[in-house]
């Protein structure tokens, strides 16, 4: 192998070098700026199909018959993790409807990310009150910057065609007690719909409203209602005729009459 040879040889060998050092000095690089802080449902990374990423929630009272609900709401920060507490803020949006101390429970005047940790979860304690039952209320959340946490992931676009977006940095909890009819209701079985009948069939069968809604089969709905209906026509026998929300005398679906 002649000299010139060996030279060129030697100058690749050089520049490969080279090139592993500046590969491993990149992998090698950790976060750089301030981390920033967002909200875990809009940012999360999708592991399930039935998975969504989303700002918002609707927490409804109405198939329940609870009057409190916790409602859950996770933090999430870049970056690694720190061996000490790190504060963040999280302030109520004075465009929220939803009032402190009424519709829910005032939040804490601090709130911080653990020390080892890169989440924090807030439980938001909100109260069923009789104006649910005609007014929807919302309760805005929003991240604001800090010593600690930077907010530059504000938004990303999730529909091309309208440009609609969706937050990172602002959440929002919709709360309500405005009745709805049970998904798998049918009034063939059981008659028109009211809050009343509802009630009623939930109290005397045992059952809740969450299971109209979303687990009730139809050989059920057809056994229930004439069990209803023939409970109704008992307590009309024996003098009590148990009326519905518009006065009428309540019955069940044509089905089981």
């Amino acid at each position: 192998m002649n000299l010139a040879m060996k030279k060129i040889i030697y100058s690749i060998s050089t520049i490969m070098v080279l090139f592993t050092l500046v590969s491993c000095e990149k992998q090698l690089m950790t976060y750089e700026g301030k981390p920033s802080i967002y909200f875990n449902e809009a940012g999360k990374q999708l592991i399930y199909g039935s998975d969504v990423n989303t700002d918002s929630i609707n927490i409804s009272f109405s198939l329940v018959k609870g009057t409190d609900s916790i409602q859950k709401v996770i933090l999430a920060t870049t970056g690694a993790m720190s061996t000490a507490d790190r504060a963040y803020r999280l302030e109520v949006d004075p465009a929220s409807t939803a009032i402190a101390g009424k519709h829910y429970d005032a939040l804490p005047t601090a709130f911080f990310i653990k020390k080892n940790q890169i989440k924090d979860t807030i439980q938001v304690k909100i109260h069923r009150t009789a104006d649910m039952l005609t007014n929807s209320y919302v309760l805005y959340l929003n991240l604001v910057e800090n010593e600690n946490f930077s907010i530059e992931m504000k938004d990303k676009v999730i529909n091309a065609a309208t440009g609609k977006r969706m937050s990172f940095i602002k959440y929002k909890i919709i709360i309500s007690d405005i009745l709805k009819k049970p998904t798998r209701w049918l009034d063939t079985y059981f008659g028109s719909f009211s809050r009343k009948k509802l009630f009623l069939i939930c109290d005397y069968l045992n059952i809740t409203p969450a299971y109209l809604d979303t687990s009730i089969s139809v050989a059920e709905m057809n056994a229930f209602g004439k069990l209803m209906q023939r409970y109704l026509n008992e307590q009309k026998a024996g003098g009590n005729i148990i009326y519905d929300e518009d006065g009428t005398a309540m019955i069940m679906g044509v089905s089981v009459q």
